[in-house]
């Protein structure tokens, strides 16, 4: 029997995406009842973030805008603090969909641009429930027109978007991407959002990304990475064939030493954008396909 939400294959359907609002459900934590009215006695927000009301102090987490170190419980607790404010309830989100032809790839269980799709229709799905003044771009392919997500309608409409924008993926598909003009985001990064960044930055560069992401008008960047595993670590297999640069290439994945260097290359790669997000007030989340499930959107700072 299949695993219910389970996401699998080279296609992406339209009620499988529909369907993830019962995942974004069951995986939230919103209130079932709220305050009717206004002065009514003190409430505090189920959401957290940055806002005006003092909540808790909590240890520095990779991602944190470092804004919010105290350093006064840092210096005496000899570790980073943050403060954790109560969050705007009208908190600006933005999804942003990298539909770019590296994601077309998948050795195992699912192609990565089908893994992107489902996040992506999670995501509407989740920020809805919350309330959160959303919007959604998908680049790469598709209609790049943003969208705003204000009703179950506009997110239905968001998921035929994701569906036919990967099917043209599917049918054009091609090496040598071109990274999408930082004016393509730019001018999206209104109200200081929160973005969401769904990519497997293979066509990116750290400076590039920056040069995209002016960091004054973002509010944090959350970057959700699917990877391969083959991108990882290669199989004892012999001979694999490929192309590269539209050049036929071979190689001996009998050989440990080939074998090693992949893996090295892969773990520097992943190193620099490690060392990037922080620095650049993001935080990189990274998935491998074969064993992605549903209960590892927790790690994802969305239900709290």
């Amino acid at each position: 029997m299949a695993t219910p939400f389970a996401v699998e294959g080279t296609e992406v359907e339209r009620d499988e995406l529909l369907a993830l609002r019962f995942v974004a459900a069951d995986l939230g934590r919103v209130p079932v009842r709220r305050a009717l009215g206004l002065g009514a006695g003190e409430q505090r927000s189920p959401f957290r973030g940055q806002g005006r009301e003092f909540v808790e102090m909590r240890l520095y987490q990779p991602g944190d805008d470092v804004r919010r170190i105290d350093w006064h419980v840092t210096a005496r607790k000899q570790a980073p603090y943050v403060q954790v404010m109560e969050e705007d309830r009208q908190a600006a989100q933005l999804i942003w969909v990298d539909l770019s032809d590296s994601l077309y790839f998948g050795s195992e269980r699912a192609l990565k641009s089908v893994l992107a799709c489902h996040w992506a229709a999670f995501l509407a799905w989740r920020l809805l429930a919350l309330r959160h003044p959303t919007r959604a771009v998908i680049t790469g392919v598709g209609d790049a027109r943003p969208m705003m997500l204000r009703r179950s309608s506009d997110v239905a409409q968001f998921c035929q978007r994701l569906v036919d924008a990967h099917a043209q993926l599917a049918g054009q598909y091609r090496e040598g991407t071109v990274p999408p003009a930082s004016s393509d985001i730019a001018s999206l990064l209104r109200q200081n959002p929160t973005l969401w960044l769904i990519s497997d930055l293979s066509h990116w560069q750290p400076d590039a990304l920056a040069a995209c992401l002016p960091q004054a008008r973002i509010n944090r960047t959350l970057i959700l990475q699917p990877i391969d595993r083959l991108e990882s670590d290669l199989p004892d297999v012999g001979v694999l064939q490929g192309r590269a640069r539209d050049k036929r290439v071979q190689l001996d994945t009998g050989s440990a030493s080939v074998r090693s260097a992949h893996h090295r290359a892969f773990e520097h790669r992943q190193r620099a954008w490690q060392r990037w997000a922080p620095a650049h007030q993001a935080r990189l989340i990274s998935h491998f396909v074969h064993d992605f499930d549903w209960g590892e959107v927790n790690r994802w700072p969305i239900h709290s």
